[in-house]
């Protein structure tokens, strides 16, 4: 049985202020990866597929919206991290925007600094140029813009990094008031529990990524809500459901038509990202 969902012209419309990001669906490593790597190459192909977000973009491939969809795996560049490592908890882990380490703690690569910033500046800094230009034109156009960031993870990845696997949700929304207000979040929660799924809020992962253009803003004009879908909502073996995909665009609709500032848009001659 196939699924599908109709957008009307208005929802459309709505979407047109609307960015999702996708920071770790890549599986595709750059052959310049292969030269740091200190373990064997089975090693890191069985990581590749396990830290991925793995087939997560395939669930918003329906959805007629701006999407920038980083490049390359996260093992050999996270661009959901914050540049700086004295910034970021998780480099402590050998995780940071560079990983020296795989999930169970292995270090599989040494890098320099000089190296370090190589990487970054192919990979990091296009995406982040991508997401600032993109997100300034969208607020310059509608006056607000609004991130969905998706990801997905799987109970064991929870297990290896945290330490525990008690009552892990189907789909955790995480968020900062700052930028997707309490209310918005009860919202969007309530809406998913009454699709049958269990929700929780930044549990086990909280927050949402922002441009770094709009970071320090006051009166900040950027939306930012991260959606954590857990592989056994949308995934029968390694093929995705066709009632997972049809279910987020419901769960994309009611952002687009609820949660967002753009009601009446102005126009729609943005031209589409894709990363």
């Amino acid at each position: 049985m196939r699924f599908s969902i109709e957008f009307t012209g208005d929802a459309r419309r709505m979407m047109d202020n609307i960015i999702l990001h996708i920071p770790h669906a890549s599986l595709c490593l750059p052959p310049d990866f292969w030269r740091d790597i200190t373990v064997g190459k089975e090693i890191v192909e069985r990581e590749l597929c396990f830290i991925a977000d793995y087939k997560v973009d395939e669930l918003v491939k329906n959805i007629d919206s701006h999407k920038i969809i980083a490049k390359y795996s996260r093992l050999y560049c996270d661009v959901e991290r914050f540049r700086d490592d004295e910034a970021e908890s998780m480099a402590k882990l050998g995780m940071g925007a560079t990983y020296t380490h795989l999930s169970d703690g292995t270090q599989y690569r040494k890098i320099g600094s000089s190296r370090r910033e190589e990487i970054l500046g192919k990979s990091y800094d296009l995406h982040h140029k991508q997401l600032n230009t993109l997100s300034r034109k969208i607020v310059d156009q509608y006056g607000s813009c609004v991130i969905i960031d998706i990801h997905s993870y799987s109970d064991e990845l929870v297990r290896r990094l945290f330490g525990w696997t008690e009552n892990l949700p189907d789909i955790c929304l995480g968020y900062d008031e700052k930028w997707f207000g309490k209310d918005n979040a009860s919202k969007l929660k309530t809406y998913i529990e009454k699709m049958g799924y269990s929700c929780e809020l930044n549990y086990p992962y909280s927050g949402a990524l922002v441009p770094m253009e709009f970071y320090h803003d006051e009166n900040p004009k950027i939306q930012s809500v991260m959606l954590e879908i857990n592989r056994r909502v949308y995934l029968n073996g390694d093929a995705v459901s066709e009632k997972a995909v049809c279910n987020i665009d419901k769960i994309m609709n009611f952002i687009a038509e609820n949660l967002n500032p753009n009601t009446k848009p102005r126009c729609q001659n943005v031209a589409r990202k894709v990363g």
